[in-house]
């Protein structure tokens, strides 16, 4: 294999072969890939062998973990269609052994674990990091007793800010550049009123620097979109997300102003409705092990998960 410097055009290619399978995770997002610092982009490389796309990365220095393997390159899933998996990741431990590197392997789905063979490799999971899929008609029509509270919440919004006091009332809509100001200070306003540890705190961090990058490339980019709820004159939610070749409609960031009673289950009805109808499965990422995110997950009832196993060659 040879790897060289990751490049914007490499996408493109990225995108062939993820249009010929059902992955349901987020890891070949550029917006993914970019707006994290775990991932390093900077260091991010790719390789192409036997009709199969690598890519590996040198993490942060603030995550390297020498005790779990995360102590040199880490590799994305290898990308290629499902009969070609298994040949996937055996070329790839026998280049790392040549090179007399661990194989350490992040983010692996079940469905690829199933495939390879446990004499040759070790399978570790975090469910802190399983992305929650839902069936998009799910957060579109609400239907049934369990999203009863749901379908109250988001009459109450609609009725309550339905008028304002320029009588315009709510307005979701596509995000514009001139509303780049007032959704950095609903992010920045949310993150004031919460307390993280020290790992969420990066992660916030991380996010600020996402949604900042992500804004910059709305209207230039067809994958990636973003909408807002506007009531009087302030935004009041912003939500941003991409269809992945492969057919998934993600939601990476989703933020509101809980002073504005059922925000939240407004803007994630109206942005699957507007944008997720006609895909396949919606990735609403992790909860990262915090109580109230996964409570809040769980209550939209998901379909499944995307589970994530570092797979190590033994």
């Amino acid at each position: 294999m040879q790897f060289r410097r990751i490049e914007d055009e490499d996408f493109c290619e990225i995108d062939k072969i993820l249009a010929k399978t059902e992955y349901n995770g987020s890891e070949y997002s550029p917006l993914y890939l970019k707006g994290w610092k775990f991932f390093n982009f900077e260091s991010m490389q790719i390789a192409y062998e036997n009709e199969a796309i690598y890519l590996r990365f040198l993490p942060h220095a603030e995550y390297f973990d020498e005790e779990n393997g995360v102590d040199g390159y880490v590799y994305l899933p290898p990308l290629a269609t499902i009969d070609k998996i298994k040949a996937a990741y055996d070329d790839l431990a026998e280049f790392c052994l040549s090179q007399g590197e661990k194989m350490y392997v992040m983010s692996t789905p079940e469905e690829y674990v199933r495939l390879l063979d446990s004499d040759k490799y070790n399978f570790v999971i975090n469910h802190d990091y399983d992305e929650y899929l839902y069936d998009p008609r799910d957060l579109i029509y609400l239907e049934g007793k369990k999203y009863h509270s749901k379908r109250n919440h988001i009459k109450r919004f609609v009725e309550t800010y339905s008028t304002s006091a320029d009588g315009k009332g709510y307005v979701f809509r596509s995000y514009q550049p001139s509303d780049y100001d007032k959704v950095m200070q609903l992010i920045s306003g949310w993150q004031s009123t919460k307390s993280f540890d020290e790992e969420y705190s990066d992660a916030e961090a991380d996010e600020y620097k996402l949604v900042k990058m992500a804004l910059s490339r709305v209207g230039t980019c067809p994958r990636c979109f973003a909408d807002v709820i506007e009531y009087d004159g302030k935004i009041i939610a912003f939500s941003m997300g991409e269809i992945t070749a492969s057919g998934v409609g993600i939601t990476h960031i989703e933020k509101g102003d809980i002073a504005y009673n059922g925000v939240y289950p407004a803007i994630c009805q109206m942005f699957a409705k507007k944008h997720f109808e006609n895909c396949r499965i919606v990735n609403r990422q992790e909860d990262m092990g915090l109580e109230g995110l996964r409570r809040s997950k769980r209550s939209l009832y998901p379909v499944g998960w995307a589970q994530k196993y570092a797979v190590i060659a033994k």
